[in-house]
């Protein structure tokens, strides 16, 4: 008797993930995302997706 796998077994197999999985998504861009940013009040600054680092000391101001 051969019986096939579930749906949701095959999704996972063929991608590593099940069917129904929710990507988190940034509350700033909308965008699907893996890393949210916050400030140190606890409030979602931005996400992997629409923040970039830059390095403090290139982007000082050296004329004032």
């Amino acid at each position: 008797m051969n019986i096939p796998d579930a749906p949701d077994i095959r999704m996972t197999e063929a991608t590593g993930y099940p069917a129904q999985v929710k990507w988190p998504r940034c509350p700033i861009c909308g965008q699907e995302c893996e890393t949210l940013y916050k400030s140190k009040n606890g409030a979602v600054v931005g996400c992997d997706e629409c923040i970039e680092t830059a390095d403090a000391w290139e982007e000082m101001d050296h004329d004032k």
